[in-house]
C-alpha cells in the first residue's frame, strides 16, 4: 500500500474520528455560549453530571459489556474530561 491510499478499514476509523469531531466542537460552541450567560449555572450543571458519572460508571447499569477496570477507566477519564471542560471554558 502506498502513502497516498488509505486502507478501508482506517478509512473507517478516519471517518469516526471526524464524527467525532464534529459533535464535539459543536458541544463546545453550546458550552461556551452557557459558560459566557450563565457561568454559575452551567458549572453547577457540570459538577452535578460529574457527580451522576462517578456512581453511574462505578455500578454495572451502565456500560455493561465493558468490564470492572474498564469501566472505571471510561469513569475517570469522563470525568477528567468534563472537568477539563470547566477549566478551558473559564480560560476563554
Amino acid at each position: 500500500m502506498s502513502d497516498d491510499s488509505v486502507s478501508p478499514d482506517r478509512a473507517v476509523m478516519i471517518r469516526l474520528r471526524a464524527r467525532l469531531a464534529v459533535v464535539e466542537r459543536a458541544a463546545w460552541f453550546g458550552f461556551a455560549e452557557a459558560m459566557r450567560r450563565q457561568p454559575e449555572e452551567t458549572e453547577a450543571y457540570i459538577a452535578a453530571e460529574r457527580a451522576k458519572c462517578v456512581a453511574g460508571f462505578a455500578g454495572p447499569k451502565w456500560a455493561r459489556d465493558l468490564t470492572d477496570a474498564e469501566r472505571a477507566m471510561l469513569g475517570a477519564e469522563v470525568d477528567a474530561g468534563l472537568a477539563q471542560l470547566v477549566e478551558d471554558a473559564k480560560a476563554e
